[in-house]
């Protein structure tokens, strides 16, 4: 499994997984407690139903249930209550039955309504097919209980279904496929990184702080002459060029020497989080106790032994491979999201609108959560929500019908889900979270996880067949254009 296979689960596939699953376990709890229920509702007249579909995945559907069921119900409910109940004056089972009627009349006509109305949607459900998300409204409940016991119980169920789709061409589909070979060059670019890791910052005897060097620094920041939090710190050591600090420590530091003293102004946005000095102006006094250049590990075989190899050519050998694996995983993300925008582009769709909103939503609440936390102004961030909101619909719309298809692939295929499937995914689950096996079976065991895990596993098969079905066309690209081309359809 891939990382960005663990990422499935947001935005608009989370979205809809939940929708479906909670409908099944839905479903399944209904079925479950009714199994347990002696006094299981059954209609002794079928309701009428008058389905109305309003599109994009809406039903309308008016709901008549004759009296005959609500006669029925509640005389089966006066009846257990009249050989149970004790009432002032009697034995228990010996209330004379006009008077428990008088008594529970009223409560056991809305206990029989409710399992009534219940029944009718299960009825609904069932008889037509229908895979429901989400909780039905009902209307012309309200006075259900005020209306004459000779008429029947009318109102209307407004639901919405789960995303309706007339899928394309998906087997043999022509795909372009992207070849690319990793060079001598990026090999040892991929080393020059390597050894970055493994370098060591060493005390800088004379000299000036460069981008790259170590600054340890003490701190101290007053606004109008008083501390606020956060405005100092000892030993700090700081990486010129990092620009995790604020920018004007980062021009008063570098052509710093050991033993400066440096001061700076730093005015702080008005959204800062701490709102006591957001807009207002800090004055900093900056103490340099020492600069550390990082000295790099040459390339040999003793640098190998360090990386894990056995020499630099056995390292060199791993490097490559490590690329080659790199390439391959792009170059397979890129034709399973090709493939796919084919099939979806090829197919015809109904999406629920809640569930669409719901899932734009959330893809533009991440969104901001992602521009806060690179410091984006909030007033630059809201000057753009008409901008955000539009990509964010349109993302959560593809992802939608991107879950759709390779669900109505896994069923036009017949494809399931079986015991050897599991074992592969608790295995791989283990290996890639160092995780004890046995901790990732009972993970995988429960419930929740169970389905979570189900459909991940039936859109890797659905996503096989089209993928193995597929006709190729090679085409050479650069590793920039590749990754830059896998960076956008992940995102």
């Amino acid at each position: 499994m891939s990382d960005e296979e663990t990422r499935e689960d947001t935005g608009a596939v989370a979205a809809t997984d939940a929708a479906a699953q909670a409908s099944q376990e839905a479903h399944a709890h209904h079925h479950e407690e009714e199994g347990e229920d002696e006094d299981k509702f059954t209609f002794v007249q079928d309701p009428v139903f008058d389905v109305s579909y309003k599109g994009d995945c809406r039903y309308e559907v008016g709901v008549t249930i004759p009296v005959a069921n609500e006669r029925a119900q509640c005389d089966k409910l006066l009846d257990k209550l009249q050989s149970e109940v004790e009432l002032k004056g009697f034995r228990r089972g010996r209330a004379p039955r006009k008077l428990v009627e008088k008594k529970f009349g009223k409560a056991v006509r809305g206990d029989a309504t409710e399992k009534m109305v219940s029944a009718a949607f299960e009825k609904l459900v069932k008889d037509n097919g229908l895979r429901p998300i989400g909780t039905p409204e009902m209307e012309g409940l309200e006075n259900a209980l005020e209306r004459p016991e000779e008429e029947a119980l009318a109102f209307t169920i407004k639901f919405e279904v789960f995303p309706k789709c007339e899928l394309g061409k998906y087997r043999g589909i022509e795909v372009e496929r992207p070849i690319l070979k990793v060079t001598e060059k990026e090999i040892d670019a991929a080393l020059e990184e390597l050894r970055g890791r493994y370098a060591m910052y060493e005390t800088l005897a004379k000299g000036k702080a460069e981008e790259g060097d170590q600054v340890v620094i003490d701190f101290h920041g007053t606004v109008d002459g008083a501390d606020f939090a956060g405005n100092k710190a000892e030993n700090y050591p700081y990486i010129l060029g990092s620009k995790r600090f604020f920018p004007e420590f980062e021009s008063v530091l570098t052509g710093a020497k050991a033993g400066d003293e440096r001061r700076c102004e730093v005015t702080f946005a008005e959204d800062f989080y701490n709102k006591e000095i957001a807009g207002k102006t800090a004055e900093f006094v900056i103490k340099v106790r020492e600069i550390k250049r990082k000295q790099m590990p040459d390339l040999n075989d003793e640098f190998a032994k360090m990386a894990g190899a056995e020499s630099m050519a056995a390292l060199r050998e791993r490097t490559a491979e490590n690329l080659r694996d790199q390439v391959d995983n792009i170059t397979r993300r890129l034709v399973e999201e090709r493939a796919l925008k084919a099939i979806v582009a090829a197919s015809t769709f109904e999406l629920p609108k809640s569930l669409l909103d719901s899932s734009a939503n959330e893809y533009y609440e991440q969104e901001v959560r992602r521009l806060a936390q690179l410091r984006v102004p909030r007033a630059e961030i809201d000057a753009k929500e008409e901008e955000l909101r539009a990509k964010a619909r349109k993302t959560a719309e593809y992802g939608l019908k991107s879950l759709v298809v390779l669900q109505e692939i896994a069923a036009a295929e017949g494809l399931e889900l079986t015991e050897e499937d599991f074992e592969r995914e608790v295995e791989d689950l283990a290996a890639r979270t160092g995780a004890d096996i046995n901790v990732v079976n009972r993970f995988l065991s429960e419930e929740e996880n169970y389905n979570d895990y189900a459909h991940r596993i039936l859109r890797r098969k659905a996503m096989a067949v089209v993928t193995e079905s597929a006709t190729y066309v090679d085409k050479e690209m650069s590793r920039d254009a590749l990754e830059r081309e896998g960076e956008e359809d992940a995102s």
